[in-house]
């Protein structure tokens, strides 16, 4: 078979899904063609360059490259689960074949950045029937790729961005005034990346100055990797510290602080899932999308806090966005809760 029994089994359990010629999952046009679907969580590669050393830092278009096949998840394809966060199983032997491609999968697979262009976002966005998407910048301290993004929006309507500071930036409330006067719509924080706890003095300094401009700010939220799997060898130690950065508990004591913030948790707790509605009912003014979440999880949200704060995002390029459309056409029970977590939501919250 042209792209191996794994995919091809894919198909067969999922017939809501095709194949794109390059390897990657596109969701059946039928099912989507009425929504205006906005992606809130999208990643390009010159939106997370300044993370990469200098001579890592160049695009590669390939049109007949699978993204997929690329990414960290799914782990490998015989591990792939629709119905698991980021839709794979999660191996906890080290010395075993998927272990180890998962440990390879983990040092590596951020390389699919690389191949996050503009031009492939939106090839990729048209294949879902994604009308808008929200790309997320990632800076490190003192670094910024604010410009790129800025003109990148300003030049295609069908793109939005979030700008990042990090908290440990030099003059940040000048930083503030400068992204202001660009196209951005919110700010974007990533603990884990940064290896900077969400609840720190300096991340709260930090949030207290964004939550002054009265912009959404999202925030990667939760363990990025299940406790039975931190408890083994497979991940990287540098893997297990940066996935503490950012559990649920810790939101608490930033909400407690700055209830005025308008926080959207990014990947609804990841696999922290079963805290989120928790904080969500205890914090009114936070929102979440449900970017890696299966069906079974958004189902939970809906019936626990409604669908009127969850957002539709798929992490792309590191997930596959067919999977998040399809997970959530399995957990809506009716047209007003798809239309508010595949647009209305958003344009609320983006005032767009």
């Amino acid at each position: 078979m042209r792209y191996g029994s794994e995919k091809q089994k894919i198909l067969i359990n999922n017939p809501e899904l095709l194949l794109c010629d390059n390897g990657d999952f596109k969701i059946k046009s039928e099912l989507v063609e009425k929504y205006e679907i906005i992606d809130m969580h999208c990643h390009l590669f010159k939106g997370l360059s300044q993370l990469f050393p200098a001579f890592l830092q160049k695009e590669k278009y390939n049109d007949n490259q699978s993204l997929m096949d690329l990414s960290c998840f799914p782990f490998s394809m015989e591990l792939f689960d629709l119905e698991k966060i980021y839709f794979t199983k999660c191996p906890t032997k080290l010395l075993s074949v998927n272990g180890i491609k998962t440990r390879v999968k983990l040092f590596s697979g951020a390389l699919v950045l690389n191949y996050a262009t503009e031009d492939r976002l939106i090839k990729d966005m048209d294949a879902n029937h994604i009308h808008q998407s929200v790309v997320q910048q990632i800076n490190p301290a003192n670094k910024s790729c604010a410009n790129d993004m800025d003109n990148i929006v300003k030049n295609n309507n069908r793109l939005y961005t979030f700008a990042s500071i990090h908290p440990f930036d030099d003059n940040i409330s000048a930083k503030i005034d400068q992204y202001i006067k660009m196209d951005i719509k919110g700010w974007k924080l990533n603990p884990h990346i940064w290896g900077v706890p969400i609840d720190c003095d300096q991340s709260i300094t930090l949030i207290k100055e964004l939550a002054k401009t009265s912009l959404p700010i999202m925030s990667c939220s939760g363990k990025g990797l299940p406790m039975e799997m931190l408890n083994s060898a497979v991940p990287p130690k540098q893997s297990k510290r940066e996935t503490m950065m950012q559990q649920l508990s810790k939101f608490e004591k930033v909400l407690e602080r700055i209830p005025e913030a308008k926080l959207i948790l990014a990947h609804s707790g990841c696999f922290d899932f079963e805290s989120i509605t928790h904080v969500m009912k205890k914090y009114p003014n936070t929102y979440t999308d449900i970017s890696v979440q299966p069906a079974g999880n958004i189902a939970k949200l809906i019936k626990e806090i409604g669908s009127e704060k969850i957002l539709f995002g798929t992490d792309y390029p590191f997930v596959t966005q067919a999977f998040s459309i399809l997970s959530v056409l399995r957990a809506t029970k009716d047209e007003q809760e798809r239309i508010n977590i595949f647009s209305q939501n958003a344009k609320k919250l983006l005032n767009i």
